[in-house]
């Protein structure tokens, strides 16, 4: 006995100690809430949410006394970064991700285990008693006060022979009502029509497991599938006219009807796609953050419905090595100006391209200094574009 309550209090330390930075973090997020409160009607409700959270974690118990499901508060936890990256604060999200990991942990999957209903337990009893009762008929009180005086001596069974048949009849009768109560039940609309027997009375006074049985089923949780319908239909609309933002917040709200329905996770598969791919389509017009944000979101998405993160792992590689670039106009002067010295790819309206190092500006007209290879030497030379045949400029970091 004290090695087993020095395990459990040893888990509850270690519990204690992995939620102390989890509840800094949600506190924070907490105060954002209470600030972003005039901005959207949605902040009050979440700063209520993560307050009823935190609370829990803080006591280390349900209200009910139960211990904490820490996955399912993981995916209360979800909706905090999708409204918070809906105003524009992409970083929530990764410290929303961090926590819900740790939560992740704290409680380990192990599959369900059921036991024997205890309604069985109960007809069983119920059974064996009716048993025992038919077995088992009250005695005559006096088997002799059938008999005048005068006709004769009793017979060697000390009872007479139509009391006795009478006995049987009456015993075989209180063992079949016996066995069709509890066959066709007490409540049934129209029972079978029986001979009284004072011994079938105890068992239809014994309530029937019949009804506890049938009552089982209304208390299972009901999934609400219109409103689950619906929000898969707009997550798909969604996707299809490239609101990929929207698509999130209509998966979220199914997911929170049904985490583990099959339709759900393969709009979350087809998402995590999109995202990747709208990563790689931002990237030729030079905006990294933005394809950063977007393959951050494909993470967390994937993290939450346990899909593979392959893709978006290499993705990331690969934008990681990529040459850093930013795209301006011929009409953005001043970025011109500022890029003097660096090397550009200019794209023209016929769509040819041209490259060198930015001079500068003379008047409309983009001076650049350009290298080109002439019988195995390097020959420099400025190159005059004017702006108005320029559709981008190309500016690297380097």
């Amino acid at each position: 006995m004290a090695t087993l309550i020095s395990t459990s209090m040893t888990t509850d330390e270690s519990h204690e100690v992995l939620l102390r930075p989890v509840i800094a973090r949600l506190r924070e997020l907490e105060k954002k809430c209470v600030s972003m409160g005039s901005r959207n009607e949605e902040f009050p409700l979440m700063q209520m949410r993560l307050a009823s959270i935190i609370k829990r974690l803080e006591t280390g118990r349900e209200p009910s006394g139960a211990p904490l499901p820490y996955r399912a508060i993981a995916r209360e936890i979800f909706p905090v970064a999708h409204l918070f990256e809906s105003v524009g604060f992409m970083s929530v999200g990764k410290e929303v991700a961090h926590i819900e990991k740790i939560l992740r942990d704290l409680e380990p999957e192990t599959p369900d285990q059921t036991s024997e209903p205890a309604v069985n337990a109960q007809v069983k009893a119920v059974s064996t008693t009716a048993r025992i009762s038919s077995a088992s008929p009250e005695p005559l009180s006096d088997p002799n006060a059938a008999l005048d005086e005068g006709d004769g001596p009793a017979s060697g069974s000390g009872l007479p022979w139509p009391v006795l048949i009478a006995f049987l009849v009456l015993l075989i009768a209180s063992g079949i009502s016996a066995s069709l109560i509890f066959y066709f039940g007490p409540f049934r609309e129209t029972p079978p029509t029986l001979i009284p027997s004072p011994t079938a009375a105890p068992v239809t006074a014994t309530p029937s497991p019949h009804p506890t049985a049938v009552s089982v089923a209304p208390s299972r949780t009901r999934i609400p599938t219109a409103k689950l319908a619906d929000e898969l239909s707009q997550a798909r609309l969604a996707i299809a006219r490239e609101d990929l933002a929207g698509a999130v917040s209509h998966l979220s709200a199914a997911a929170m009807i049904d985490r583990d329905n099959t339709t759900v996770l393969e709009i979350a598969e087809q998402l995590v796609h999109r995202l990747v791919e709208e990563a790689d389509a931002v990237t030729e017009w030079g905006r990294w953050t933005e394809a950063e944000q977007h393959l951050e979101r494909a993470r967390r998405i994937a993290m939450r419905f346990g899909i593979e993160t392959t893709l978006i792992d290499s993705t990331a590689r690969r934008h990681a090595a990529m040459e850093r670039f930013s795209i301006v106009g011929p009409d953005e002067t001043a970025a011109i100006l500022a890029a003097v010295g660096k090397r550009v790819v200019v794209t023209l309206a016929d769509r040819n391209r041209r490259g060198g190092r930015i001079q500068g500006l003379a008047g409309a007209v983009l001076l650049l200094e350009v290298d080109s290879d002439v019988g195995g030497g390097v020959v420099r030379y400025n190159d005059e574009i004017p702006l108005d045949t320029i559709t981008s400029i190309r500016i690297y970091d380097n």
